[in-house]
């Protein structure tokens, strides 16, 4: 059986395993990482090494021109990554789509460090770290070094024997694939859900015929039409490596066969010089650290995001993403991704998305990558070695057959989207339909109706909760996502189990009580009502009308506004020039002041709830202020509309709950409790299920033959 065999067997059974066993096989991928960590421990060193050793023995006219030819080509390569990004979008069909809250509303951008990437102020770190640009940099330094002083044979001959018996020990390392590619295959194919591959289709979809259409038709085709290889060579060549590289999902373990994979095709035509010999050993390590169209068309993740989220890309914003791709392609795409979201004011909780969909196309965009390192490098070395040749013919039909695979797979995504995906958005569903974490007690609701007043006469609030046996908490209408009512008609969201927690720790029953806010103070003092818990804000208005206690969560303030107008409200210091009418909602002084005092051209109106601004029957507003928080949630009820954050943050505010104030021991023990809380991890947990949406995940185990099939557990 050949090796290339192997592989794929290695790769087909441990898919098969993956499937059958589900996550009980999860553990493999342990002995994948051992695999890819015995490929990358020479890949580094040799990469510094075959960088020194080859520059260290040419002179500079013959790198100069050498590095001149490679930075031609990869202008134009990238040009390409760029054409095909740019119409990457069109992928995509209209659809509407919004996401729960998350950190990332509210966080300002990271700043890329490019001196630290690139520029190795101490090498010796940079190695550490595994900042394979700025290493490189430094052995370019070295090679030149070398290459300008005499006397360096001895030297040079010394390294480039250690870089042989490094390329040595990675050949043994090969020898063990078929086996490291089923570990890793068994164990990806186990843990990875299909709730998690649908939600993700249309990138998986879109990015693997993009990739498929690069890889196996545009590069083959142009470098064929411009050199002596042909097409079904540069691709019958590398194919081990090819398969290798896709099973380990990194480049940099398999350089030193992509080398050697370059040198076969030169020596197959009988080309095959020391400058050959020595070019392919520079110019692969060189051209590694920078952007490859792996890298660079992963960044089409951004168009997947805004569909995704029910905010497809416009012209501007297609501009804007091609302009910023050139240089976030330089990184790590980890980073890079994060960066374009930011800028393109999209929420980053869908990398949460990317990270998932990497178990993937962490695999086919290595592929690329590496068909993109072997294209560049024979076709700088056949022009250095005087066989490039434009063959008018042969290049139109090539680029003729470019196009199409490139329409072909835009379109073959459209299509697929538009007949399997709009049309089926779940937002809301997802929200109303979130379970309890855990409701241990009996609850009794009060929507149209109040209870009874308090008659036990006692006059502690804790002893008269006791005597009663019920604990009555109120809520304020519309509170998403912390009091509202799911199409079960129960009432749910995060201070609603909040409410179910106390009264559980209380030992006593729980009613759940729906009023206004201009009812509180007289449902209070007749023990109507023993706590307002509804995500309230603590204002400097609200702490002279009540009384606060418990501090549960930190609320950051934005606005809810239409999709197309989520750019306007971004930035704080613009906004603080227009003139803009800002719906405010409850009755609370203190926000109209926060209102004029931010955004000193807008006026405040106060509203009863952001429902009917949602739906186009209120007053003309430009927005509604409101908690990102909270907002987030409304906009999975009304995906047309977005809940922005301007940077920097025009205000926080704490959320906490009212209490009557006269009773200073009921304040203290909800201050203490919510306390206890935060400490014990209740708040964390309710916040994660409610606000961030973890509730709305399918928590059920991972589908597998064994378990679903056969029942054999």
């Amino acid at each position: 059986m050949t090796f290339t065999r192997q592989i794929l067997v290695g790769l087909g059974l441990g898919v098969a395993l993956g499937l059958f066993f589900g996550d009980k096989v999860g553990g493999l991928s342990v002995l994948g990482d051992v695999y890819i960590g015995l490929l990358q421990m020479t890949v580094l060193p040799y990469i510094m090494l075959s960088l020194i050793v080859n520059l260290g023995r040419i002179s500079w006219s013959e790198g100069r021109g050498l590095l001149t030819t490679l930075i031609a080509v990869f202008l134009i390569f990238l040009l390409a990554g760029g054409a095909v990004l740019m119409l990457s979008p069109l992928a995509f069909p209209p659809a509407e789509a919004a996401s729960f809250f998350s950190r990332a509303l509210i966080e300002a951008p990271d700043v890329i460090d490019f001196v630290a990437l690139y520029v190795p102020s101490n090498p010796f770190a940079a190695m550490a770290q595994n900042l394979v640009p700025a290493v490189v940099l430094f052995s370019i330094f070295l090679g030149v070094g070398l290459s300008s002083l005499p006397n360096t044979a001895g030297l040079l001959a010394s390294l480039d024997t250690l870089s042989d018996a490094l390329n040595k020990v990675n050949k043994l390392v090969i020898k063990i694939t078929p086996l490291g590619v089923f570990a890793i295959a068994a164990g990806t194919a186990g843990t990875m859900s299909v709730d998690e591959l649908a939600r993700l289709q249309g990138f998986l979809i879109s990015y693997t015929l993009l990739v498929m259409a690069m890889t196996f038709v545009v590069l083959p085709m142009l470098v064929s039409a411009v050199t002596p290889f042909s097409a079904r060579e540069l691709l019958g060549v590398p194919k081990d490596s090819l398969i290798t590289i896709f099973a380990a999902a990194k480049i940099i373990v398999l350089m030193p066969q992509l080398i050697e994979n370059v040198r076969e095709l030169f020596r197959r035509h009988d080309l095959l010089d020391e400058e050959v010999e020595h070019g392919s050993g520079i110019l692969m390590p060189l051209a590694y650290p920078f952007p490859n169209l792996g890298t660079y068309l992963i960044l089409s993740f951004i168009a997947f995001a805004a569909w995704y989220l029910g905010r497809p890309l416009d012209v501007g914003d297609t501009v804007t993403l091609e302009a910023a791709s050139f240089f976030s392609s330089f990184v790590a795409p980890i980073v890079g991704i994060p960066f374009l979201l930011d800028l393109l004011q999209l929420p980053a909780d869908v990398m949460e998305l990317f990270v998932v969909s990497t178990v993937y196309t962490d695999r086919i965009r290595v592929v690329l990558g590496a068909m993109h390192l072997l294209a560049l490098t024979t076709v700088v070395l056949a022009f250095r070695r005087g066989v490039f040749r434009v063959d008018p013919r042969r290049l139109g039909i090539a680029l003729a057959l470019s196009v199409a695979a490139i329409a072909a797979a835009l379109l073959l995504t459209r299509l697929w989207l538009q007949y399997s995906v709009v049309g089926s958005y779940d937002g809301d569903d997802r929200l109303l339909h979130i379970q309890w974490m855990e409701r241990p007690v009996a609850a009794q609701t009060y929507h149209t109706s109040l209870p009874e007043p308090d008659q036990t006469g006692i006059p502690g609030r804790l002893e008269r909760i006791a005597a009663r046996g019920t604990l009555r908490v109120a809520y304020l209408p519309d509170s998403l996502p912390w009091a509202f009512r799911n199409e079960q008609g129960q009432e749910t969201g995060f201070d609603m189990e909040m409410a179910n927690t106390l009264a559980r720790d209380l030992g006593v029953n729980l009613a759940l009580v729906r009023v206004e806010e201009t009812q509180i103070p007289e449902l209070m003092a007749t023990g109507q009502i023993d706590i307002v818990m509804s995500g309230l804000g603590r204002t400097a208005d609200r702490l002279r009308r009540y009384r606060f206690a418990g501090e549960s969560v930190e609320l950051n303030l934005g606005f809810l506004v239409p999709d197309h107008k989520r750019k306007l409200f971004a930035d704080s210091q613009t906004l603080s020039q227009l003139a803009l009418r800002i719906g405010v909602v409850q009755n609370d002084p203190a926000f109209r002041r926060q209102v004029e005092t931010l955004l000193p051209q807008s006026q405040a109106v106060f509203i009863v709830s952001p429902r009917a601004y949602l739906r186009g029957e209120g007053p003309e507003l430009d927005a509604v202020l409101y908690s990102a928080e909270g907002g987030a949630a409304w906009t999975l009820l009304y995906p047309g509309f977005s809940i922005v954050v301007p940077q920097p943050i025009l205000a926080r505010l704490s959320a906490g709950y009212l209490v009557p104030p006269e009773d200073d021991a009921w304040a203290r023990y909800i201050n203490e409790w919510v306390s206890l809380k935060r400490r014990d991890g209740t708040v964390d947990a309710l916040f994660d299920h409610w606000i961030r949406g973890g509730g709305a995940q399918d928590q059920s185990p991972r589908w597998s033959i064994a378990s679903n099939v056969l029942g054999w557990w």
